[in-house]
């Protein structure tokens, strides 16, 4: 028997482990220079990338399933299109984000949910079970990246972005801006860009920082999930 002519395509998305060194900054330019200055560090190679411009908007349900059941919601938008992504809420480790990341492509934002029907789609719905989602805050960030390469390696092992970010209430009122370094690891091995870390650190005192994005939001926005009871 043969296929349709018009065949759905399968549901498309990832389910990896996302590992992050966040980096507090108070100026960025700083770091700008540094790296403008430093190409090639030991054996690792670092090259501009382009800028991204990037709109998240973090959502739950008014009674926080999503975030009872240990994620946070985001919905991105930026040049290269739409996706959801599920952020586990807790890190494996205390010195690193170390978290799993539940992403899924959208052919566009609106109305995405009825039609997601990936590995965010799908878990939303179960969660949600028939709640609506609302809009808890949205984070409006300018990345300049910068990826890490090792000659040894095929694929480059991580990206170095230097984020400014404001964050907005649901009703679009601005509540707070920060600037970060973030140093995101492609896949294992680590050790390499450990090193990179202590030494972005060290050259651009540079101090860690274990606060998500989403927790800032929560925390400007004034919104606290209530106990479990």
């Amino acid at each position: 028997m043969s296929p349709p002519d018009h065949a759905v395509p399968a549901p498309s998305g990832t389910d990896t482990r996302e590992i992050e060194w966040q980096l507090a900054v108070t100026d960025l330019e700083v770091v700008r220079r540094w790296l403008a200055g430093h190409r090639k560090i030991g054996a690792l190679l670092i090259r501009p990338c382009p800028r991204q411009i990037l709109r998240d908007t973090y959502l739950d349900t008014g009674d926080w399933r999503m975030f009872y059941a240990g994620f946070a919601l985001r919905l991105r938008e930026s040049a290269e299109g739409a996706e959801a992504t599920l952020k586990s809420l807790r890190s494996a480790r205390s010195d690193v984000a170390d978290r799993r990341e539940i992403t899924e492509p959208l052919p566009e934002p609106d109305d995405w949910l009825r039609k997601a029907r990936g590995p965010v789609g799908t878990r939303v719905r179960e969660v949600a079970d028939g709640v609506p989602l609302k809009a808890l805050f949205t984070v409006h960030t300018t990345r300049e990246r910068f990826a890490v390469h090792n000659p040894l390696h095929p694929a480059d092992i991580g990206e170095i972005a230097l984020d400014e970010t404001e964050f907005r209430s649901a009703a679009n009122a601005p509540l707070g801006r920060l600037t970060r370094v973030e140093v995101e690891a492609a896949g294992p091995p680590l050790a390499a860009l450990e090193r990179l870390v202590e030494i972005l650190r060290t050259e651009c005192g540079l101090e860690p920082t274990t606060e998500s994005k989403v927790a800032v939001g929560l925390r400007l926005a004034g919104l606290v999930p209530p106990p479990l009871m």
